[in-house]
C-alpha cells in the first residue's frame, strides 16, 4: 500500500506518543502519497505541525523516487529497511515473510510496520510469527490492515480478534491501540475504538458506528514483552474461549 495523509498522521501519532526510535522495518517498500484533500489532508497537516514542527510535507518524500524512507527517518528512526518477497521495488531485504528467516534478521528491529502486506501472504500465521522473531524484546508492531470492504484485495481481511486472540493472548503482547480507521479522505476523523474481549468476555465490538460501505483499515499497535515468556500459547477466538472456560467451571 501507500502512505496517504491519514495513515501518515496515525504513524506520526503512534511513533511520537510511544517514544519509538531505533531500527525500523517496513513490510513492502511503501509509496509516499501524503496530503490528499478535505478532512484527511487537514488531519495530516495538524498532526505534522504538532509532532514535527518546522518540518514541511515536501521534506518527507524521498528526493530520488516516490518511496517513504525519508518520512521514517524524519520520524527519528536511525535505520530504515524494507522487506519484500521480490526485489521489483528495490526493497533493502529480499525475504519470504512466510519462509525461514536468516539469523541476521532475528531480533534486529525495534519497530516493524505492516502498511498492507500481511493480507497478501497466504501463510499468515507464519508471517506473524516471523514478525515476532524479527522484533527485539520490547519492540513494537504497527499495522494498517484491510478490515472491511476489501474483498479480493488480498487473501484476508484482518479483524480485531487477531489483535486480542493472537498478539495479546497467545504471544503476550501489550495492545497499545486497536481501532477501525476509514481510509476515504472525508471520513478520516471517524475512528471507531474496539472493546477488549479480555475485559468484556465477549468478542470485540465497535464503540461507535461507521458507514458500512466504506473501506476500513484495522489500525493497531502492539508491544512485544521485554522478557522471554517461553513457548507461545494457543490461539482461540475470545468468545469461544470464554464458553469453554465456563463449561469447564460448571
Amino acid at each position: 500500500m501507500s502512505i496517504v495523509d491519514v495513515l501518515a498522521a496515525r504513524l506520526i501519532e503512534d511513533v511520537k506518543s510511544n517514544d519509538l526510535s531505533g531500527n525500523f522495518l517496513m513490510l513492502g517498500r511503501q509509496d509516499w502519497v501524503g496530503a490528499r484533500r478535505s478532512a484527511s489532508a487537514d488531519l495530516f497537516r495538524e498532526t505534522l505541525q504538532k509532532h514535527l514542527p518546522g518540518v514541511t510535507e515536501a521534506e518527507l518524500c524521498n528526493s530520488e523516487d516516490g518511496y517513504s524512507e525519508t518520512f521514517f527517518r524524519k520520524l527519528g528512526f536511525s535505520e530504515v529497511d524494507s522487506l519484500d518477497y521480490s526485489d521489483f521495488e528495490g526493497a533493502s531485504i529480499v525475504q519470504d515473510l512466510a519462509g525461514d528467516l536468516p539469523d541476521t534478521l532475528v531480533g534486529r528491529f525495534d519497530v516493524i510496520y505492516d502498511g498492507g502486506t500481511c493480507e497478501h501472504v497466504f501463510d499468515l500465521p507464519t508471517a506473524y510469527r516471523n514478525i515476532d522473531t524479527m522484533l527485539k524484546p520490547g519492540g513494537v508492531f504497527i499495522a494498517h490492515s484491510p478490515s472491511n470492504n476489501w474483498i479480493n484485495h488480498g487473501f484476508y481481511q484482518i479483524c480485531p480478534e487477531i489483535v486480542y486472540g493472537f498478539w495479546v493472548n497467545a504471544m503476550n503482547y501489550e495492545a497499545l491501540k486497536c481501532v477501525w480507521q476509514p481510509l476515504r479522505p472525508y471520513a478520516a476523523r471517524n475512528v471507531v475504538k474496539m472493546t477488549d474481549p479480555n475485559k468484556t468476555k465477549k468478542r470485540p465490538r465497535p464503540l461507535g458506528s461507521f458507514n458500512p460501505g466504506l473501506p476500513v483499515l484495522l489500525d493497531y499497535v502492539v508491544r512485544k514483552p521485554f522478557a522471554d515468556i517461553g513457548k507461545p500459547g494457543s490461539v482461540s477466538q475470545s468468545d469461544y474461549a470464554t464458553r469453554w472456560e465456563k463449561h469447564a467451571d460448571s
